[in-house]
């Protein structure tokens, strides 16, 4: 053997996402000067960087090298012990090859979310929500379901209540929610409540969720009803009360008037015949008519930019001619937790801008007063790239937006 190589240190306690600098000493064994080659190997090769590479040693001399060690902070990070293993090869007896191999003790990390698929749900009483149980950690998330509402308007059940998550993993879970109050509202009531997955000893993965109640009797409704009844209540006591009777008198009068024009004078002894009178009423009908336009039919909208880091590029969707899109809600993807600014124009008119920094994963928009495009109308999404995330491979920040609504056909 013309190389001996080791690490200095004893075993190593590294956290993913965190880099770790182990020397590792090269002796020369040799007479003669020798060049070296030093690579890392095994199946942490991947994350494992040397800083001098190539190294030149007199006989009988010896030099320190850096190992860079960067555990990458995603779930095929085990944890537990891992061996770094370093190779170094001598470049005229490339059979004198020796490793050199420590052991790392990777920590474990929590990265746990809840994405949910329905966040807002339009309901009268009753409806179920889906999410995912997603687990970004290296080791085994067992979470119970619970939900937090400090309102305590709403109530329900999760199906599964527990769910236990692999690294990597995701779990569907739905929730069946039911509002406990208010089975009349003259307005539509809005219900925020949260859903969380908690595990003692870890920090809870949380995620907000709306029930909006339409009123079962709206207040318009009912002050229109009252007004039409009192307006209907005084014209029938104005015409059975004042208008009809003075009607019928003024017709016995001019009917009295005519027959006695009419009639000739009794003879002296006879008795005047009795006058007959007959009144005739008609009655008009009144036909109310509603007309319903409908809702339209669902429509999405997907568009992804990949923009270079410190650039900036967009991506365009023109609404269809001969229909019309009501913009209902919004979905912003930033899986990578790149950061950065993104927004969404409208004809060139900016409408919506979020800070990439603030959303992991996804984050939903929704609106209650839909916007309605045109014919015409040109959808614009920007992402301006800062820098890309810490688990991104790519050389761009890549950002999707989801838009939600409906189509109708354009009048």
């Amino acid at each position: 053997m013309s190389v001996q190589t080791w690490f200095s240190s004893g075993e190593m306690v590294a956290q993913p996402g965190a880099q770790l600098t182990l020397p590792l000493s090269i002796q020369n064994l040799r007479q003669s000067a020798e060049s070296y080659t030093v690579v890392p190997a095994g199946l942490s090769a991947s994350w494992t960087a040397i800083e001098r590479s190539s190294i030149t040693l007199f006989g009988g001399s010896q030099d320190v090298v850096d190992v860079v060690v960067t555990p990458p902070e995603v779930p095929t990070t085990s944890a537990g012990p891992t061996v770094i293993a370093v190779r170094v090869i001598p470049l005229s007896e490339p059979d004198d090859t020796v490793v050199a191999e420590i052991v790392l003790a990777i920590q474990p990390f929590d990265d746990r979310r809840i994405v949910s698929l329905q966040p807002v749900q339009r309901a009268r009483h009753r409806a179920t929500y889906e999410f995912m149980v997603e687990n970004h950690g290296n080791e085994l998330a067992s979470c119970r379901l619970k939900l937090v509402d400090t309102s305590e308007r709403v109530d329900g059940l999760f199906d599964p209540p527990a769910v236990g998550v692999a690294p990597g993993g995701a779990s569907l879970v739905r929730f069946k929610a039911k509002a406990r109050r208010g089975f009349f509202r003259r307005a539509t009531r809005t219900l925020d409540f949260e859903v969380e997955a908690e595990q003692q000893g870890h920090d809870p993965a949380i995620a907000s969720m709306s029930l909006v109640q339409p009123p079962t009797i709206p207040g318009a409704a009912i002050v229109r009803a009252l007004t039409i009844a009192a307006l209907l209540g005084g014209l029938a006591a104005a015409w059975f009360g004042v208008i009809r009777p003075e009607i019928r008198d003024a017709a016995t009068d001019l009917v009295d008037e005519r027959i006695a024009e009419l009639t000739p004078a009794p003879v002296d002894g006879a008795t005047p015949a009795p006058a007959t009178t007959a009144v005739d009423s008609d009655e008009a009908a009144v036909e109310t008519v509603t007309a319903d336009d409908g809702d339209g039919e669902p429509s999405f909208i997907r568009l992804t930019v990949d923009a270079p880091i410190l650039g900036t590029a967009d991506a365009s969707q023109p609404i269809g001619e001969g229909i019309t899109f009501d913009l209902t809600d919004i979905r912003v993807e930033n899986s990578l937790n790149d950061t950065g600014i993104a927004q969404l124009f409208i004809n060139g008119v900016q409408v919506y801008q979020w800070s990439l920094s603030n959303i992991r994963g996804q984050y939903f928009e929704p609106r209650i007063t839909p916007i309605r495009l045109q014919p015409g109308d040109n959808l614009t999404f920007s992402v301006k790239c800062d820098a890309k995330g810490a688990t991104s491979t790519a050389d761009t920040c890549s950002t999707r937006i989801n838009i939600g609504g409906r189509t109708r056909p354009a009048l």
